[in-house]
């Protein structure tokens, strides 16, 4: 009896992961590691409750344990298929990460360093010689926000060419930001606090193309994307499996050349795994430049640290994204989804989900 057990058994974890063994080994619908069963079977229910359209993706000492997507990738193109793992979604301001890791790689190549004046890169600027690199890391530069504070930064005609432009899924001038950053004022002194602000990441992300040679685009591919084997990542503008609707069916999208740096990624839950076990491991950046970058108790270089949680969401009109690493358990979970759900979006349902994997540990989320 217990070698029929043994076999069977034996049988289902092959059929689960079969289609996962080809040239790319997550190159499947779906991964339900059985030495899991028990939590798998609360994190479905949990879903199916919570009624979640998206990817989610639950790993826990180097295995995946679940990962599934639900839910349609377009409401109004039944023909693009179902959601799957390798799925992309714009992931918004999880891109931070990703730049942040970028400019530590060029500090470690003593390119440039986190405590240079960004005068050194904006010199028209008027404040930029009370502003350095590492207060754009960690949101304490004072900037005014260009994507959430848009009649703030720019004028208003050029502000309502961009709320168009939204609404419309339309491009807007690559560089348009950099045109209006000099008459833009500041929100609070620089250094003085910390303040959120998609414009540091923008900046950093000019940054990387001046010390490199290389568009962000290119270099993020080079440096990060191929070594990180994420195959489905990409900063082509609305390049992406899904389409993000609001509740009336609408889809948006942030404007083309607008997101660059603080939002402007597409991913996959599979490839945002592959992310983060490169980031945390030390195969992105050194260990001691990753231990640098979350030396915080609030929000270090391009990640959120609080109560044991390395994590980072981020939203792009109706898309919804969120990735959280518990370095104690090595657990990762990320979350993509292409229809807001409630008001707290994706990190609802990564806190949940991590209560289930790791009781009463997702209290700072």
């Amino acid at each position: 009896m217990k070698n029929k057990a043994f076999g069977f058994l034996l049988i289902l974890v092959v059929f689960i992961f079969a289609s996962c063994t080809s040239k790319d080994e997550f190159d499947c619908d779906e991964i339900i590691n059985p030495s899991y069963a028990q939590e798998i079977d609360k994190i479905e229910k949990y879903l199916e409750e919570k009624k979640f359209e998206g990817a989610v993706l639950v790993a826990k000492n180097k295995d995946i344990v679940f990962a599934k997507g639900y839910g349609l990738c377009d409401r109004k193109n039944p023909d693009a298929g179902e959601i799957k793992i390798n799925t992309t979604f714009e992931i918004g301001s999880i891109t931070k990460q990703m730049t942040a890791a970028a400019i530590m790689q060029l500090v470690e190549k003593k390119k440039l360093s986190v405590n240079d004046k960004i005068s050194r890169w904006f010199p028209e600027y008027q404040y930029a010689d009370d502003i350095t690199v590492e207060m754009l890391l960690d949101m304490h530069s004072g900037l005014t926000d260009c994507l959430n504070a848009p009649y703030e930064f720019f004028p208003k005609e050029i502000a309502d060419k961009i709320e168009r432009a939204t609404v419309r899924n339309e491009p807007v001038e690559e560089e348009i930001i950099l045109k209006y950053l000099n008459d833009a004022p500041l929100f609070i002194n620089p250094g003085t606090e910390y303040f959120y602000c998609n414009t540091n990441y923008y900046l950093l992300a000019k940054i990387i193309e001046q010390v490199s040679g290389l568009s962000y685009e290119d270099y993020m591919k080079k440096n990060l994307f191929v070594p990180c084997k994420m195959n489905n990542t990409n900063i082509d503008f609305q390049n992406t499996d899904t389409r993000g609707y609001d509740w009336k069916n609408r889809y948006y999208s942030i404007p083309a050349g607008f997101s660059t740096g603080y939002g402007d990624v597409n991913s996959s839950i599979v490839d945002l795994y592959k992310w983060t076990e490169h980031f945390v491991n030390g195969k992105v950046v050194k260990k001691k430049t990753f231990k640098k970058m979350i030396d915080s108790d609030s929000y270090g270089y391009g990640v959120y640290v609080q109560n044991g949680e390395i994590f980072h969401g981020g939203a792009t009109n109706v898309f919804n994204s969120y990735s959280t690493y518990h370095p104690e358990s090595k657990t990762t979970i990320i979350i993509l989804i292409n229809r807001p759900q409630n008001e707290k979006y994706a990190a609802t349902f990564a806190r949940g989900i991590l209560r289930i994997v790791i009781p009463d540990s997702a209290e700072g989320l």
